[in-house]
């Protein structure tokens, strides 16, 4: 006789693995249809990535643009208008290609231009100038280290120099501002290593040393020392802030002879003449589309530095300032002074220093010889303000008179 208890749970146990089993069934399905669908939009997203890579170089031929992420659409016109006015509204947008310089700059901590390296704390180095044939990199590494034929054409440069403004009644003097990289070359990327002991400023002027030259200023170290007082050079340029200008102006002080020391007083900075803040980024910025994600943080002089001074004369390549009437007696009149650099920007940010320091002084946008404004000007001390890059004019000829060039 049956037990119907012990039928009932056998029925019980057999509906149990059936339903269990289905239930795995059922997993397995979900889990293939799970794994089908990935596979598709993994499928999906690559051969749209390949039908993108191909439109972008077909389109690229097509137009012959070139690598079309290398620069903005030029407006040329081209046969297939179609095409050129998709290329230029989609793969040579101006939006979506610096979505991407923002996304390579946040994710991976990178830039996209090419010319331009990104150090620690924002810093912004070049690579290359092409206005003075100079690059950064080679110089870093010291493949720019002058050969001892070389190095007597600087010495050479440098007393030919002297000797034409010494024929106009003119002591010169020649001061050299370092590269950023120079002075804060422990911001560069730790991949570059450390700067090389026989940069080309290095070379020179440990040449210039052993000869005891006393006209020619090297500022690195004494803008490596002021480093310890705050930042000195802007850091989305190859440039110095207005603290940098300061300890540069008191170098160059103290190269001048004692009886012009003796007559001046030099500025002496408070902490109200300054101002910290942050710009937009500069030139190394906008070159690498990101001045509105690296902030420029410079030093300004506040707006309550007393100017004692007033530009009263503008000629067509020169400046003079002089003394204001109630500073007459604070900044003497002699010596008169002349300044001329090699860019226009030192020349902003130093005028404030000099000029309230000297009664009578004259600044010029070039550092070319030329006697009509020394006629003219009739400076007694003239200081050229070179930049390192531009280091090779000391020895090229380029800042004689021009009678007086070696012949090539």
């Amino acid at each position: 006789m049956n037990n119907p208890s012990l039928e009932n749970t056998e029925l019980s146990h057999h509906t149990d693995l059936n339903t269990s089993a289905d239930c795995h069934i059922d997993a397995i399905l979900q889990s293939s249809k799970h794994s089908r669908a990935l596979g598709v939009i993994i499928i999906v997203l690559f051969v749209g990535i390949l039908l993108s890579f191909l439109l972008n170089f077909g389109i690229s031929a097509y137009l012959d643009t070139g690598e079309l992420v290398d620069g903005y659409f030029d407006g040329e016109e081209h046969d297939n208008i179609a095409l050129s006015k998709f290329a230029d509204a989609f793969y040579l947008s101006g939006s979506i290609r610096k979505s991407i310089t923002y996304v390579d700059y946040y994710l991976f901590g990178r830039i996209r231009a090419t010319d331009i390296i990104l150090g620690d704390e924002n810093f912004l180095f070049p690579t290359y100038d092409a206005v003075n044939e100079y690059n950064y990199i080679a110089d870093y590494y010291g493949e720019l280290k002058p050969e001892p034929y070389e190095l007597k054409s600087y010495y050479k440069g440098l007393l030919d120099i002297k000797e034409a403004y010494a024929e106009l009644g003119v002591d010169c003097y020649i001061a050299v501002i370092t590269n950023a990289q120079t002075v804060y070359s422990e911001r560069m990327p730790e991949f570059m290593g450390n700067i090389s002991e026989y940069t080309r400023l290095q070379s020179v002027t440990d040449y210039f040393t052993n000869l005891q030259i006393e006209n020619y200023l090297d500022l690195t170290k004494h803008l490596q020392y002021a480093k310890q007082y705050g930042e000195l050079y802007n850091n989305t340029e190859d440039s110095l802030n207005s603290l940098g200008a300061y300890y540069a102006y008191r170098a160059v002080i103290e190269m001048l002879p004692p009886e012009v020391k003796r007559v001046i007083n030099p500025i002496t900075l408070n902490e109200d003449d300054l101002v910290i803040h942050s710009t937009n980024g500069k030139v190394l910025a906008r070159s690498a589309g990101l001045e509105s994600v690296i902030k420029n943080n410079t030093v300004s002089l506040s707006t309550d530095f007393v100017q004692k001074y007033q530009i009263l004369l503008r000629y067509e390549n020169y400046d003079m300032a002089f003394a204001k009437m109630q500073y007459r007696n604070d900044l003497p009149t002699n010596p008169r002074i002349e300044f001329s650099f090699s860019s226009d920007w030192d020349r902003i940010i130093m005028i404030d220093y000099f000029s309230n320091t000297f009664g009578t002084t004259i600044y010029r946008n070039s550092i070319d010889f030329d006697s009509n404004v020394i006629q003219k000007a009739a400076p007694s001390i003239h200081i050229i303000f070179l930049t390192e890059k531009n280091l090779d004019r000391l020895a090229d000829g380029t800042l004689l008179p021009k009678k007086a060039r070696p012949t090539r």
